[in-house]
């Protein structure tokens, strides 16, 4: 790759990789400290809202409330900093080219700038360091011993490690967890073939839409009915709009119809642009159909909070599926 780019502008290479370890580790410091502070300040509003006893009976509730507002404050200053630097970038632009953009000259023609490299290597060390907390917010790990007795008092023989699901354990784990993995991989795949204008075009439209995601979350922790409605409402238009429409007919479409430019001009040859091509399509696409599940589970949030009016945030908490069921 003949161009100017900065070496941390492929995270697979050492220097990167040292540099994206030091940030996950900043990231697990920054929240170990911020965390209860925000988590004291949900604790606060949760008091005077709905007084002692509700605080007493929302523990885990507070302890969320700090992961979201991070999130929140996160996502907010991703956003602001991806919409300044990609307002006048030509595949954002239909005028200047489009997502026709994001294949030509690719690679030589395509330096990675300064702000590019670190905003990759920033958002690949949140994404990390999410599916890190991820895992420790869903088990509960903890050490037992290795004798033990089953249900008729015989002594039997267990693992000295036990674990189960935490009380903390978000409802759609599994498909968050997946999301993660995948997103993780296409970040390292495309930084590794250069194709980080697409890349960065994914993320924008995710951390938009995370924006009220995360405050319609907040809202309803500490169950701010009138402020969770507009932030839900909020929440389902941006979503619909950026992810089930802009990423899948927008930059999928690119990826799908336009990415034979590699080949068509670029002089790509066809043997690893089918070789490699399964990877990206097939990553998008599992995305593409995990946003369709949530969103159907938005769908059902809103049936509760309009036939019933009330709200249950059905991807936080597994308790949510089984108050639906017990509703139903």
């Amino acid at each position: 790759f003949k161009t100017t780019s900065t070496v941390l502008g492929e995270l697979t290479c050492p220097t990167s990789a040292a540099v994206l370890v030091v940030l996950v580790l900043l990231f697990r410091l920054i929240k170990s400290v911020l965390l209860p502070w925000f988590s004291s300040i949900g604790r606060r509003a949760g008091r005077v809202s709905h007084g002692l006893e509700w605080e007493k009976k929302n523990e885990v509730r507070i302890v969320k409330f700090g992961e979201y507002v991070f999130r929140l404050l996160y996502h907010s200053s991703v956003s602001i900093y991806g919409v300044l630097y990609f307002w006048d970038k030509p595949w954002w632009d239909p005028s200047r080219g489009g997502t026709k953009t994001l294949f030509f000259g690719h690679p030589n023609e395509q330096p990675i700038d300064p702000g590019m490299t670190w905003y990759y290597l920033v958002q690949s060390a949140y994404n990390i360091e999410a599916i890190i907390e991820l895992l420790r917010l869903s088990f509960d790990v903890r050490l037992q011993s290795p004798i033990g007795a089953t249900k008729e008092g015989k002594t039997c023989i267990q693992s000295p490690v036990c674990i189960g699901w935490s009380k903390t354990c978000r409802g759609d784990f599994r498909e968050m967890f997946v999301h993660h993995i995948v997103t993780n991989l296409l970040i390292i795949g495309s930084s590794h073939w250069r194709f980080t204008r697409i890349g960065s075009m994914v993320f924008l439209v995710h951390d938009i839409s995370d924006v009220p995601v995360d405050l319609s979350k907040l809202a309803n922790f500490v169950k701010w009915k009138t402020t969770t409605i507009v932030c839900f409402v909020s929440m389902v238009l941006v979503w619909l709009v950026t992810r089930l429409i802009i990423l899948p007919f927008v930059i999928y479409r690119a990826v799908l119809w336009e990415s034979y430019i590699l080949v068509s001009v670029g002089g790509l040859d066809p043997i690893y642009y089918y070789a490699y091509r399964p990877f990206f399509f097939g990553l998008i696409g599992i995305i593409i159909l995990l946003h369709l599940v949530w969103f159907t589970m938005f769908i059902r949030m809103g049936w509760l909070l309009v036939s019933k009016g009330e709200a249950h945030d059905l991807s936080e908490h597994k308790k949510g599926e089984e108050q639906l069921k017990k509703q139903q």
